[in-house]
């Protein structure tokens, strides 16, 4: 009897080794069995990244939840402004400012972004399925596009390839880049506008379908988003920003924060999420009271700034990101106060232009306004009547999205005369082949010259991937921006 109590405890002790360990070895079996298939369902009650901004479910989803509802509610039925996103908080993002020079050695292939993709490598269902490899041709044939008008993209994204600097970043300032003085017209502005610039860049190569993961510049693709990345700083009370230059601050986070959104919204590549939530959260963070953007954070809005916000937090409710329905529905107050009449748009209260009017009609659409509304079809046929610019890349880029969504023959009359334009004018021969250039004619200080070369050759390439950049909203296969 008293050999057994003096050798218990250690019998005890290995016996509870073995079972613990057992049953550990049973869990994780269990574990990677049922991933990619298992049907388990997590939810718990917290802050999306944003304390201070959002009040949300944080719902984790494995496998197919439907046939467990036991675990949860039917996920199918949670409204939008529910985050669907993973829980993790800002503070435990571990992002640090870029300290990239120009002179630094290319990002090793090791450093390429690789979260839990599950069938997120290739596309996810979404408005932008037709930049899917089997769907971008028929999606141009079907809605305009030509060979010539292709092979004018293609030769876009190589001339923006070969102005990538080491860092995964471009520039508006030639001096900064690879070309080495070889290319005419570079950026007016003093600011390089490199967030701004990679952002638009990275937009025209994940316009053409090109991702972190495939495509043939998947390596150019992974390079920007990385930089992006490391370009993010979080700041107490503001959330987390792309941007160190205050002057044209939500422009180029704005255009930044679109570009990581959709990477993320065609791959679901989950290690960029916390990135794009965090980016998205400062955009949240900046609304004025007025339901707008500026400048600068919690300004009066500018209907300009205000539709890269839109299409960033577009393309992150698509993205299963948190966007409360108070920020969205801000904006339905922004665009009703600036309308000029029924149909028209101006630039800070002044004369009502094309540029703004296709803004804020395109807001409207994306928000469920039906194109057979009288105000959006007058918008149509003010701006078929305005015709392209020859010069202004920009308001022909947002007038060639607005008309796309409206579709019908405006659409056919506006199209063509563009596209055929910009394939005309773009540049053939030598370094700068692949390329426009537009000399601003009503204002000499205008973006082109401020963005030069760089800026105008992206939103031309852009405005010539319309046919497949977003689905028309009407034949999308959700509505998931109306709410």
């Amino acid at each position: 009897m008293a050999l057994s109590k003096t050798r218990n405890p250690w019998i005890a002790g290995l016996c509870s080794f073995a079972i613990h360990l057992a049953l550990l070895v049973i869990m994780a079996i269990w574990t990677i069995r049922g991933t990619g298939r298992g049907n388990r369902v997590a939810i718990q009650s917290g802050i999306a990244t944003d304390p201070e901004r959002l009040d949300v479910f944080v719902v984790e989803v494995t496998g197919d939840a439907a046939s467990e509802t036991a675990l949860g509610p039917d996920l199918s039925n949670i409204a939008t402004n529910i985050a669907i996103v993973e829980s993790t908080a800002l503070s435990s993002l571990s992002i640090e400012p870029g300290n990239f020079s120009q002179s630094s050695a290319p990002l090793s292939s090791a450093l390429r972004l690789s979260g839990n993709q599950g069938e997120g490598i290739a596309f996810a269902s979404s408005s932008l399925e037709g930049r899917s490899p089997k769907n971008r041709a028929a999606s141009g044939i079907r809605n305009g596009s030509t060979p010539e008008s292709e092979a004018a993209v293609e030769a876009a994204l190589a001339y923006l390839a070969r102005h990538q600097r080491n860092n995964g970043s471009w520039t508006s300032h030639f001096v900064d880049s690879p070309c080495n003085g070889e290319c005419q017209h570079s950026g007016a502005d003093k600011d390089p506008h490199e967030i701004a610039a990679t952002g638009l860049a990275l937009l025209c190569f994940l316009g053409a379908g090109h991702t972190m993961h495939s495509g043939e510049y998947s390596e150019q693709v992974n390079k920007g988003i990385y930089f992006l990345v490391q370009s993010l700083r979080i700041q107490s009370g503001r959330g987390t920003w792309l941007t160190h230059v205050a002057r044209a601050e939500m422009y180029e986070h704005g255009i930044a924060t679109l570009a990581l959104c959709e990477a993320l919204q065609m791959t679901q590549d989950d290690g960029i999420k916390d990135s794009c939530q965090a980016a998205i959260n400062h955009i949240v963070y900046a609304q004025h009271s007025d339901g707008g953007w500026d400048y600068h954070p919690k300004a009066p809005g500018d209907l300009s700034i205000v539709g890269w916000q839109v299409m960033a937090l577009k393309s992150a409710v698509s993205g299963k990101l948190a966007v409360g329905q108070e920020v969205i529905r801000g904006i339905d107050v922004f665009v009703k106060r600036n309308a000029v009449g029924p149909y028209m748009f101006s630039y800070r209260g002044s004369k009502p232009t094309a540029c703004m009017t296709a803004i804020g009609n395109l807001i409207r659409i994306f928000r469920g306004w039906s194109r057979t509304d009288p105000a959006l079809l007058r918008a149509s046929e003010y701006l078929i009547k305005q015709g392209p610019s020859e010069w202004d890349v920009y308001s022909n880029y947002y007038a060639s999205q607005f008309l796309f969504q409206m579709g019908g023959q405006d659409w056919k009359n506006w199209d063509d005369p563009l596209r055929d334009f910009l394939v005309r004018t773009q540049e053939q021969e030598g370094h700068m082949a692949g390329s426009w250039w537009f000399q601003a004619k009503a204002d000499p200080a205008a973006s082109n010259s401020a963005g030069g070369r760089l800026y105008v050759t992206a939103m031309a390439c852009l405005t010539l991937e319309v046919y497949y950049r977003y689905l028309p909203v009407y034949a999308a296969p959700s509505d998931d921006f109306r709410f």
